[in-house]
């Protein structure tokens, strides 16, 4: 008797837009500087991003800065 295996499934790695869509669905929001590193693009390449997503989902979000912060954070409206 022969055994067949199974091939191998490879996940398909998120796009940067899916990483970005990830990290603004944090509770507490994200600042511009934690998107910056955690997808290596240039501050604005983020704001550039930010106003796709605005553009065409209409859900970001502005949050004030966390205490002891100066900068404002975003998140997607869950609503």
């Amino acid at each position: 008797m022969t055994t067949t295996t199974k091939p191998k499934t490879q996940t398909k790695p998120l796009t940067k837009r899916e990483q970005l869509v990830n990290l603004l669905n944090k509770k507490d929001g994200v600042t511009v500087n934690q998107i910056s590193e955690a997808l290596d693009w240039l501050p604005h390449t983020v704001r550039a991003a930010l106003t796709r997503v605005r553009a065409e989902d209409g859900k970001l979000e502005k949050l004030p800065p966390a205490d002891g912060d100066r900068y404002a954070r975003y998140r997607l409206d869950k609503a």
